[in-house]
């Protein structure tokens, strides 16, 4: 260990601190619903969503509130019971000091709302047993007080939550909200009062880190004319504008904390640390590959690092240190032969990094934060700007300029087909970890020697951002396997699973099925994490196994219509049987369930013919009352934390 960390100090590579059992993680981890019953999309089946996982979401309890969001809306009415005018106000409190050493319970209630059929129902309140506090928990308790760190992949915000009301973008994000409909007629002192809790979208100014309350901002569309035939159109939920720092109404934007569950990671991890009174997790918080138009390089993506900083920020003031790296991007990085005079996505990365750096610089909004900035790729080894290839030379030069903005960088590297072979055929896997020939140290080796002479005399740290085989279903590095209609090649594995495809039946055959099995199984899986913690405590690299938890919507159970489309769907990895869903060491036993308790049957199962098999005397249940269990039995997840410190468990 000391010659290694020597030798690559001596380079200008920066080894990963003493490495620490790392995981992947992404928190959806619910199963697809049994039945095609999507109120949403009739037809359909129905997962999840991403935002269902968010906790501290009480709105009878203030005192443990999260989000405090309210919405009044005043409708006056004349004699004849026409609609005369529409008023409307509104708030919205970020309080995270309210979660403050609160318990599980207070973490995990939120609200939902259920159908009966296609009609919904009363939003009801439910204390959720995958929350993303209780999913962070569940690893704290299993590592059994030895630390981990965790690589994350979003901050909650996506593309998709951005509207423009008259000419102005605005992010929009939905929260429960304690909502008063009141009514005013003529005669009457007392208006009607209707108090329901609803989800309702607000607005924020994307590029301003600081906002202050500007209530008179909020706006009540309309339609039709006053006593005859007016109509709400929309409330457009507005009530912060930009403000200076130093404003004693300032706070940071609170749009930085909302959206789907990852906005919630690093804020739970603080707590977790916190009240344990030592850091026993560690959070690399990643950001998406928020596209517009093509490009990384716009208001969007800037949004989203924003809120990387923001939620980083007030983590680290909870417990210092709970998140340490912001990682920008998966995969998005790679050779690439477009038009000159127009940003590679290698040099869209640079530019954002650059963007990360100066809101983290002396007299900047976040000056003092001094995350470790970096990307997530799996194509940094190629790169090499004396190559013959045009693309893979300028690769190599775009490269070496992401590498000047960075402090780290995460490749992502997986076993080759032929790897996956061999471990098939005899239950090992030397192919891969061989520590002089095995596949994963050439690799590492090419990653240093490209990352030593790219980076000059920067250091920079360098780790493996996912590594992991899947306990069951069709993977990307099957035999054999090709995908986007390509040619099947003949003699594969891919090509027998191939042919006991039914078409007309959408299905895979049991034949089909054991043939991906003999690839992709718990007992593989198992021995190739053992083997894989052994490669990073002897080398000392930081690895982060891929991943924590099963992510289930990743293998989509609905298909295309048309039957070309459809036959690719059945074979892909993200297809219903498809392995993206299966990598987790750990997985959630709540299902999809949009109907409430007294309706549901009296057994539930998951839609996916690849859920897992559950721990006996656990039962499926909805999505809001599953458990958690380590679906590799044989390894022993605590001994594997803390393999790589000197405390026994």
């Amino acid at each position: 260990m000391a010659l290694l960390t020597l030798s690559l100090a001596a380079t200008g590579i920066a080894p990963a601190d003493t490495p620490i059992l790392g995981l992947a993680y992404q928190p959806y981890v619910g199963h697809w619903s049994a039945r095609p019953d999507n109120p949403y999309a009739p037809g359909d089946f129905h997962v999840p969503a991403f935002n269902s996982y968010v906790g501290g979401i009480d709105v009878e309890h203030p005192a443990r509130l999260l989000w405090a969001a309210t919405q009044t809306l005043r409708l006056t009415f004349d004699e004849a019971g026409r609609l005369q005018d529409v008023s409307a106000e509104g708030s919205l409190a970020f309080q995270p000091e309210a979660l403050r050493g609160q318990d599980a319970i207070a973490w995990s209630h939120t609200k939902t709302r259920f159908f009966e059929d296609r009609t919904p129902q009363t939003v009801s309140g439910v204390d959720h047993a995958a929350s993303v506090y209780r999913q962070l928990d569940v690893l704290r308790q299993a590592a059994g007080g030895a630390p981990l760190t965790l690589a994350t992949y979003g901050t909650g915000f996506q593309a998709g939550y951005w509207r423009q009301v008259d000419g102005r973008d605005s992010v929009a994000l939905p929260f429960w909200t304690d909502r008063r409909l009141l009514e005013l007629r003529p005669g009457e002192t007392t208006p009607y009062q209707r108090r329901e809790t609803t989800d309702v979208v607000f607005l924020f100014p994307p590029m301003a880190v600081h906002v202050r309350p500007a209530p008179e901002r909020i706006r009540v569309e309309t339609a039709g004319t006053p006593g005859q035939d007016l109509r709400v159109v929309a409330i457009h939920q507005a009530l912060f504008e930009p403000a200076n720092p130093t404003d004693p109404e300032a706070r940071l934007n609170p749009g930085f904390f909302a959206g789907d569950a990852n906005a919630q990671i690093a804020l739970a991890a603080a707590e977790i640390n916190a009240q344990a009174g030592r850091r026993l997790l560690t959070i690399k918080l990643g950001v998406d590959n928020i596209q517009v138009a093509g490009t990384l390089v716009n208001d969007r993506m800037r949004f989203a690092i924003l809120s990387a900083l923001a939620q980083a920020q007030v983590a680290n003031a909870r417990f210092p240190g709970t998140v340490t790296h912001l990682i920008l991007t998966n995969e998005y990085a790679q050779p690439w032969s477009g038009p000159d005079g127009q940003p590679s996505p290698t040099e869209q990365i640079t530019s954002m990094l650059k963007y990360a750096r100066a809101q983290m610089a002396p007299g900047a909004a976040f000056a003092g934060l001094d995350l470790r900035l970096g990307a997530r790729g799996h194509r940094f080894r190629l790169a090499d700007p004396n190559a013959n290839d045009p693309a893979r030379a300028r690769f190599g030069r775009e490269v070496a300029a992401l590498l000047a903005e960075s402090d780290c960088v995460m490749e992502n590297l997986y076993p080759s087909p032929e790897a996956v072979e061999a471990a098939s055929q005899n239950g090992q896997w030397s192919v891969y970890f061989d520590p002089e020939q095995g596949e994963l140290g050439h690799k590492w080796r090419q990653l240093e020697r490209t990352i030593r002479t790219l980076a000059g005399e920067r250091s920079i740290e360098i780790m493996i951002g996912e590594i992991g085989h899947p306990t069951d279903g069709i993977a990307f590095n099957l035999p054999g396997y090709v995908e986007d209609g390509a040619p099947i090649r003949p003699d594969t594995a891919f090509a027998a699973i191939a042919d006991r495809l039914d078409t007309a039946g959408a299905q895979l055959d049991d034949g089909g099925l054991a043939i991906a099995r003999r690839y992709f199984n718990p007992a593989l899986a198992s021995a190739f994490v053992r083997e894989a913690v052994t490669w990073s405590r002897t080398t000392g690299v930081q690895i982060h196994l891929f991943e924590a938890f099963d992510e289930p919507w990743k293998s989509s159970p609905n298909l295309p219509k048309d039957e070309r489309a459809a036959r690719r769907a059945l074979l892909g990895r993200s297809g219903p049987y498809g392995a993206e869903s299966n990598y987790g060491l750990f997985g959630y036993s709540g299902v999809s369930e949009l109907r409430p308790l007294p309706l549901r049957p009296a057994e539930i199962a998951p839609g996916s013919q690849l859920a897992p098999q559950l721990p006996d005397g656990m039962h499926w249940n909805g999505a809001f009352e599953g458990q958690f269990f380590l679906k590799l039995p044989d390894l022993d997840f605590a001994a594997l934390a803390h393999s790589f410190t000197t405390t026994a468990p």
